[in-house]
């Protein structure tokens, strides 16, 4: 049996009526029962007046309402939201909107009643800020009907639920500015020279000579050409990154607006973009005590929107990052040597012998980049000169946390491992420019 549903609403020029008959009994008091059938006469009219406002309301099979999203959500971003309206009765109506978004969206604007002729459509929008990155669900929408003047109003709602995805913020810098660093050092990077012999890359088919390798002979190419084609094969001529993105509960903790993890984020897809300009190959982990997610390696132009879909999903976990299992089956899907992009935290030397001696591990075949940022909170104040004992004590124990990280990073430093320590906001920029200094130095 369906749930009873209550969804007569009475408008504000009803409820002001609805007191004014009230006041009808008051007469009462001193004409005393001959009042009444003046009272009796105002209800019924009333009543009748409510009634025929009633029927002047489309039904919900009349009004049509759809919504159209945006092809892609950024997290902290403003995106537009339409809501289209048909209106197939013969009937204006009056319509006033709720529309059920995400509780991790930010929705400012309220609508106001608007009025729409018989058979017209209209489209209203408003502006919707998504403020956490994953999936997304969009309710139903809910809307109260009524004929001009609003004395009542009708409840319905339209299922029109869906489910949408959040990708992370990629907060690009100016890209004059991203654009002018990298030319600027163009010049300097030495370009590979194009090598031909045993490679695994494919360069072009071409028909078979006398010595070439059977090995290299394509079947289907030389099918169809009724004669032998064989692949031509070249030497890498692009470089393997690593991106490896610890999730771990270091990595929740907010600095300079956003999660270390966001932070990360943003910085590995800048890198991603354009390292896959350079033709490198880029593949992806994320990873706490468990792999959460994989992108095995991938080149050319879709890179980014690959690394995305593979992004927007991930949160950190409120757990240590095992950095001995985990890190180990990970570096396990590299099968050609590599620049390992590591983001991780670092807190002291005791705690970072795991992951010390797990890179130092990966050193013996491939190049890792151990990037991490430093809370320019704990910075100022290791920096400030105090004036207060109060101060005193946060500036000693801001640089103890500092000397701890450093000694750390030393560690790291003499088991062969590069390190990049930078604030949030220089994250990118420094990344970039880190990058591209190790391909100018050939140390892969």
């Amino acid at each position: 049996m369906g749930r009873f549903r209550l969804n007569w609403i009475p408008g504000t020029p009803g409820l002001i009526w609805l007191v004014i008959g009230g006041l009808c009994w008051l007469p009462v008091t001193v004409l005393g029962e001959s009042a009444l059938i003046f009272g009796a006469v105002f209800w019924v009219g009333w009543l009748t007046f409510l009634f025929m406002k009633a029927k002047q309301i489309p039904k919900k099979a009349s009004v049509h309402i759809k919504r159209r999203t945006p092809a892609r959500f950024l997290s902290g971003r403003s995106a537009t939201i339409h809501l289209s309206i048909e209106n197939h009765s013969s009937l204006p109506v009056l319509i006033h909107l709720h529309d059920e978004v995400p509780d991790r969206f930010e929705l400012d604007k309220e609508f106001a009643p608007i009025q729409i002729g018989a058979h017209q459509t209209i489209t209203v929008s408003y502006e919707i800020r998504p403020s956490q990155r994953g999936m997304q669900s969009f309710g139903k929408c809910v809307a109260r009907l009524a004929a001009p003047g609003a004395w009542i109003w009708r409840e319905f709602q339209w299922d029109i639920e869906e489910t949408v995805k959040v990708y992370p913020d990629f907060k690009l810098i100016p890209e004059e500015r991203l654009t002018a660093k990298m030319l600027l050092k163009d010049w300097h990077v030495k370009r590979p020279r194009k090598k031909r012999g045993e490679g695994h890359e494919f360069e072009n088919l071409r028909p078979y000579v006398t010595g070439d390798d059977t090995r290299h002979v394509d079947w289907k190419a030389s099918a169809r050409r009724q004669k032998l084609i064989v692949r031509q094969l070249q030497v890498e001529r692009g470089q393997q990154i690593a991106i490896m993105l610890d999730c771990g509960r270091l990595m929740s903790e907010t600095i300079s607006g956003a999660t270390r993890l966001d932070h990360s984020m943003n910085a590995a897809l800048m890198l991603g973009q354009v390292a896959s300009k350079r033709g490198d190959n880029m593949s992806l982990v994320c990873f706490s005590n468990q792999i959460h997610a994989y992108m095995p390696s991938s080149k050319g132009r879709g890179v980014l929107h690959r690394m995305m879909e593979t992004l927007y999903h991930v949160e950190a976990s409120p757990v240590e990052s095992d950095y001995w299992q985990v890190t180990a089956e990970a570096m396990h899907l590299l099968k050609r040597r590599s620049l390992i992009v590591f983001f991780t935290d670092v807190l002291d030397l005791s705690g970072s012998v795991g992951l010390a001696n797990n890179l130092a591990r990966a050193t013996s075949r491939h190049l890792v980049l151990c990037v991490v940022m430093s809370e320019p909170g704990i910075l100022k104040a290791a920096r400030q000169m105090p004036n207060t004992q109060h101060e005193v004590y946060e500036k000693a124990a801001a640089s103890q946390l500092l000397i701890k990280r450093h000694l750390a990073l030393e560690k790291m430093r003499s088991k062969g491992i590069l390190v990049l320590e930078t604030t949030p906001e220089a994250l990118t920029v420094n990344l970039i420019r880190r990058y591209i200094e190790i391909r100018m130095s050939n140390l892969q």
